[in-house]
Formats: C-alpha cells, sequence, structure tokens
C-alpha cells in the first residue's frame, strides 16, 4: 500500500511552532519582508534557520480590507460616474430640443401667399387681331419679330436597290415691292433669276403687298428650280431679278427678291431606291421630331408670347444617302419662321378686346383648353415684312401679375390687424394669407427682405 508522504514529512530538530508573539520588527538596516507580503519569525543568533518544508512555509499576509467610504454629517454624498454621463447625455439633449425649437418659429421667415387676380375668356373668331412688323410699326399697337432658324433631321430606313432620280431644288425667297403703293400680282411659274443665270419659279399666283411708309411690301414664298441637279443648290442669295418685268424698267428694278436660306434637293443620278410608305412613314417620323423641338424652344422661353399656330414650318427634301448594311439614311430640312410677340403687349391687347379692366396693370395670358390661332385663309404673309392678321379660339385666363417687393415694402413694420387693408390697396391681389414668425410676435417684420411672399394659382375657372 502506498504510503501517505505528507505523513512521512518530519519538522525539523529543533522546530517551533510559530508564534504571533515571536515576530520580529525588522532593522532600519534590514528590509521588511512583510513589504512584499510574506511574514517573518525570529531565530536566535546562533540557531540557524528551519529547512524549508512543504509545512513551514511562509504563507502571504492578507492585506486589510477596504475600508468603506464614511459620509460625513453636512457634507453632500460622491455621485457616482455613471450619474454624471447621464446628466451629460441630458444636457445635450435640451440642447438639441432648444435649437430644434429654434429652428422652427425663431428663425422661420414670415411669409405671405396671395392668389393673383384673374379674368376667364372664351374666345370664337369674333374678335380679330392685328400685329404689325417691330421695324415700322407705330406706338400702342401690337409688335411682333420673326426668329428664322433652319432644322435638319434624318431616319434610317431599309433599301429596295437603286433607283434613278431626278430632282429639282426648292428653298423660300422673300418677294419686296418697292415699286408702288399698289399690290403687285405675279403669276403661276413667274421666274426668278439669281446673278449666275439660275432660273427658279412659284408654283402658284402671290400678290405683293404695296410698299407704305417708306417701307417695301414683302411677303415669303417657295420657289423651284427651273430644272433638274445639285448646281441648283445654293446657298442664301441677295438678289433675284424678275426677268419677265424687263419691259418695265422701274417695275424691274422695283420688284425684286432674295433668300436667307440656301435651297436644296436638288439631284440627278442613281441613288438608294426606298418603297414609297417608308418614305413617307420616315419623314412623318422627321417631322414630328422637328416639332418637338420647336414646342420645346417655345417653352424655355421668357418675356415673350409665341403661338405654335403661326409658324410657318417649310420642309424639303434633302438627298438620301447610303448607311451600312443596306440602309438608306432619309433627310428632311425644315425653314422655321417664327413670329414672336411681347408679352406685356400682347396681353394688354387681348385684354382690350375681352373688355378686361386691365389699364395700368401687368398681365399675361395663361392657355386653357382649346386655345389656338386662326389665319385667314387663302392668304400668304411675308412674315416680318407685313401686318400679321389673325383670331382666336378657345379658353384663356387673364392673370394679373403680383409686385411681390413692393407689397413686402407695405407690410413691413405694421400691425397684423392691419393686414387685410394693406393688401387691398393692391389690385392685383384676389385674396392673401400671412403667417407672422415667431408665432407670439403680431407685427411683420421692419426689414422687408424677411418677409417672404409667395404668388399661387388662380383657382380653375369654368365659363360657359
Amino acid at each position: 500500500m502506498a504510503k501517505d508522504y505528507f505523513q512521512d514529512i518530519v519538522p525539523p530538530q529543533g522546530a517551533r511552532p510559530r508564534r504571533e508573539s515571536e515576530r520580529r520588527l525588522p532593522n532600519k538596516t534590514e528590509e521588511p519582508l512583510e513589504e512584499h507580503g510574506f511574514a517573518t519569525e525570529a531565530y536566535g543568533e546562533e540557531q540557524n534557520p528551519p529547512e524549508r518544508s512543504i509545512r513551514n512555509i511562509p504563507t502571504p499576509l492578507r492585506r486589510r480590507p477596504r475600508e468603506e467610504k464614511r459620509e460625513v454629517p453636512g457634507m453632500p454624498p460622491p455621485i457616482a460616474p455613471h450619474s454624471s454621463r447621464l446628466w451629460m447625455w441630458i444636457a445635450v439633449a435640451v440642447s438639441i430640443f432648444i435649437l430644434i425649437v429654434l429652428a422652427l418659429f425663431v428663425f422661420r421667415s414670415t411669409t405671405v401667399t396671395v392668389i393673383p387676380r384673374s379674368h376667364p375668356v372664351v374666345f370664337d373668331q369674333s374678335a380679330q387681331f392685328t400685329a404689325y412688323p417691330a421695324a415700322n410699326a407705330t406706338a400702342e399697337v401690337l409688335t411682333y419679330t420673326v426668329e428664322v432658324s433652319d432644322l435638319q433631321d434624318s431616319e434610317v430606313v431599309q433599301s429596295s436597290g437603286t433607283e434613278h432620280a431626278e430632282t429639282k431644288a426648292s428653298g423660300s425667297i422673300i418677294i419686296e415691292n418697292n415699286y408702288s403703293a399698289s399690290p403687285v400680282k405675279l403669276i403661276k411659274n413667274t421666274r426668278f433669276e439669281n446673278p449666275s443665270g439660275l432660273i427658279f419659279r412659284i408654283p402658284a399666283d402671290v400678290v405683293v403687298p404695296g410698299k407704305s411708309a417708306g417701307k417695301p411690301g414683302a411677303m415669303s414664298v417657295t420657289v423651284v428650280a427651273d430644272k433638274s441637279g445639285d448646281q441648283y443648290n445654293i446657298g442664301p442669295t441677295d438678289t433675284f431679278t424678275v426677268p419677265g418685268l424687263k419691259s418695265n424698267a422701274a417695275m424691274y428694278s422695283g420688284v425684286r427678291a432674295h433668300s436667307d436660306s440656301a435651297m436644296t434637293g436638288g439631284f440627278v443620278g442613281d441613288r438608294p431606291a426606298v418603297e414609297s410608305g417608308a418614305m413617307q412613314a420616315a419623314q412623318a417620323t422627321i417631322r414630328t421630331r422637328i416639332a418637338q423641338k420647336i414646342r420645346d424652344s417655345i417653352s424655355a422661353r421668357e418675356g415673350v408670347v409665341v403661338i405654335p399656330d403661326l409658324i410657318k414650318i417649310t420642309f424639303t427634301e434633302g438627298q438620301n444617302t447610303s448607311e451600312a448594311g443596306g440602309g438608306v439614311r432619309v433627310h428632311e430640312k425644315a425653314h422655321v419662321e417664327m413670329p414672336v410677340f411681347p408679352k406685356d403687349a400682347y396681353a394688354k391687347a387681348v385684354a382690350n378686346v375681352v373688355s378686361a379692366d386691365a389699364e395700368n396693370s401687368s398681365i399675361e395670358i395663361v392657355p386653357s383648353e382649346g386655345y389656338a390661332a386662326n389665319t385667314p385663309k387663302d392668304t400668304t404673309v411675308a412674315l416680318g415684312k407685313a401686318p400679321l392678321t389673325f383670331t382666336l379660339t378657345g379658353k384663356a385666363t387673364i392673370v394679373w401679375h403680383v409686385d411681390a417687393a413692393a407689397l413686402a415694402k407695405t407690410l413691413a413694420g405694421i400691425n397684423e390687424a392691419v393686414f387685410q387693408n394693406a393688401v387691398t390697396t393692391f389690385p392685383s391681389i384676389q385674396e392673401a394669407h400671412a403667417r407672422i414668425e415667431p408665432f407670439w410676435k403680431s407685427t411683420f417684420p421692419a426689414d422687408p427682405s424677411k418677409i417672404k411672399i409667395i404668388v399661387g394659382q388662380p383657382a380653375p375657372t369654368t365659363t360657359p
């Protein structure tokens, strides 16, 4: 049977059990062992320390338990660290709340919302309007100018072999009558000759207005080359004469024409063929895109009025070109003449015709359902050279402009109680509402720049 080794350990001879009274204090020259956490025993001067064994290994002294802090009477208890953090977060939350309140009330501007005065009108073609070229118009009449542009587009279609084609160039010219105050009639196929001797003809009878106020009468017409071929694809030309008038020297020098755009479409030779249906579909697609470009340019304009129905667009076919993979690119060109009216003058002219009380007021016409313009039938006007006569159909609304700066200046510093009285001094305002900030104030800010004016839209009005 194995022995218990702990029982075989015999303490050294002469060893005694330790007593608390036999502990000694260290001398100054000795390093106290208690500082290292060990207890020491006293031995005689001649007595050697006992051998170390498992029974006499000194054990570390137990440290005294930390004394609990006692509260001193009359002193506040110490604050725990987690409590100080809690108060810090509370302070941050309160600060954020205060900033939000300031942003919502103190820093918000005073706002005035107004609805402008409006007047619905219905046009039935009974009212006729006449606008005069701005270059030679008198005062207090509706004027217009003409903006001319050329747009091009193309579409690829599948070819169907080749074909021999002979096409004539065509384009637009402006005929001027500086010969007499009476109109001059030119019959179908009247020739117009450029300085190089190329002849172009008008496809129908035209009547050129007579000269007035020292300005020649004018009109724009389409002409077609006398023969096929690309030699007739000429650029803008300053002078076209009328060979048929040479017998009358005064008339020959007084009735002439010029062009602002090129003649195009002349061709003789073989080219990729396109089926008739595919050609018509491609041309329709091209012209739709060109029309959309024109509408986009109208909506982006400010301070002027452009009525789409009065725009004159002349389409001419370009020369088809071959595309990779057996395709044909169909080309189209559009010559655009766009009448442009001053916005205020146009609105006042309409208001006068419909008997709206708009004298000395700034107004505008807002088109509505069915709004369109119509020109007299069987008339051709040289835009920019002769008066433009038209009628209107459909519905529109006359809207008065609100002078926001003047309104803010009037309201600055006044009491909320007299707000409506101040608004009545503006005939262009139908109704108005104010919100003064901060909410506890009852007067408008003294600085007009701190009053925000919002102009709303008139409520839809039904008309019979």
